[in-house]
């Protein structure tokens, strides 16, 4: 078991270092060659979007695996949480494109008119995460790391391109959105025969019995999701709108390194929680194994990025943002890698209230401080902000599992 548990997790840590890998590359290029500015309005779209994708999580994949017992069962769960997300993506489309254009600030009109193109990018994302569902029930995590490789490649090789072309805003945005979309048909390719016939999609299309279900058994875990992604996007949100684009493009840069660091505990639970789900009484023993563990890693790796920090220089000369940045998110890398496994312990146990409270505490924290300190002080404080609002949320989630 732990052999299945390392090895769906190295998939998807190589999908991620690949697929990270390669918008660094992107994100090193679009700075060097289109500017921080251009970058900045990139990083106000993309950031939006990444709400959109967490919505339409909705917890649907934890839900499906959760109750599913039988082959038949995640046949019939994995076909209802894609059609399920894709309606899910179709109102995060409509409404993230009608709160865009009542941002103020530096949400500019052209961010605002070729958003919608970028917000595409929900829905292909949603067929991905779906497909998951299969993937992650019988820890086969690698086909899923294949349709990341293919997607995430062909966006780079069209980025790359309309840099050296035409480095525009709306040419960014098309070569993400077609990375997502090629990423969504490679899932669909790698599911077995049965999970892809139209026959099958068509009986379930015709009723909808299947898919409230579904919605309404998810929907404590979409609300954690949902105020997850809040809480933690906020901070840029706000920043976009009090402060230029050319800050919110260093202090993307930080939180795009950030994020790739933050995959690993993740990536672990996401092989864990089958497990868990299976093997209630060494669930306990495992998750603290878990977490002590995840807990030191993040001490190394944080001591180790700190020292590399100042390397961001080399991008391009004035990144000081960007490097002070990063060195406050690290202060609270060891809170973040702690705080997964605790949260999903307490998900399993089907202990979702306790776990809702925490986040919409941690939304209203965070946008409390952010509203606060940001429009003064900028993407540091914001850093530190974020840092702030996941030391609540550890001692919060550690409160409610020792009760």
């Amino acid at each position: 078991m732990l052999k299945k548990i390392a090895s769906n997790t190295v998939a998807q840590l190589v999908a991620k270092f690949f697929g990270a890998g390669l918008t660094l590359l992107t994100t090193y290029f679009t700075i060097r060659i289109a500017g921080l500015d251009l970058y900045g309005d990139l990083t106000k779209i993309l950031v939006l979007v990444a709400v959109g994708m967490t919505a339409i999580d909705f917890g649907l994949n934890a839900e499906a695996i959760r109750s599913s017992h039988t082959q038949k069962d995640i046949t019939t769960n994995l076909q209802s949480a894609i059609l399920a997300r894709l309606f899910l993506s179709v109102m995060a489309v409509i409404a993230l494109n009608f709160v865009i254009f009542f941002l103020p600030g530096g949400y500019s009109p052209e961010v605002k008119n070729i958003f919608w193109l970028g917000s595409l990018a929900i829905i292909f994302q949603g067929i991905y995460t779906s497909g998951n569902v299969y993937f992650q029930y019988h820890l086969q995590y690698w086909r899923s790391t294949i349709s990341v490789v293919v997607g995430t490649l062909f966006g780079t090789l069209l980025t790359l391109f309309y840099l050296y072309s035409s480095p525009t805003l709306p040419h960014l945005i098309l070569a993400t959105t077609l990375g997502y979309f090629l990423m969504a048909i490679s899932t669909m390719a790698l599911l077995p025969l049965e999970f892809r016939s139209l026959r099958d999609y068509r009986r379930v299309i015709g009723t909808l019995r299947l898919i409230v279900p579904l919605l309404h058994r998810s929907l404590p875990l979409g609300s954690i999701l949902i105020l997850s992604v809040l809480a933690s996007k906020i901070d840029t949100v706000l920043l976009g709108i009090f402060r230029s684009s050319g800050e919110v493009g260093q202090y993307g840069f930080a939180y795009r390194i950030f994020d790739v660091i933050l995959v690993l505990p993740a990536f672990a639970m996401n092989a864990i929680y089958p497990i868990i789900i299976r093997a209630r009484n060494d669930a306990t023993h495992l998750i603290r194994r878990t977490t002590a563990t995840l807990g030191v890693i993040s001490i190394f790796v944080a001591i180790l990025v700190w020292f590399l920090a100042p390397y961001i220089d080399y991008l391009k000369p004035g990144m000081n943002i960007s490097i002070t940045s990063l060195r406050y998110l690290l202060l609270s890398l060891p809170f973040f890698y702690v705080t997964s496994p605790l949260m999903w312990s307490l998900i399993s146990q089907k202990r979702d209230r306790q776990v809702i409270l925490t986040y919409a505490l941690a939304l209203i924290f965070n946008t409390v401080i952010n509203l606060t300190f940001t429009p003064t002080f900028g993407a540091p404080a914001a850093a530190l902000t974020t840092g702030a609002t996941e030391v609540l949320i550890f001692f919060s989630l550690l409160y409610f599992s020792r009760i």
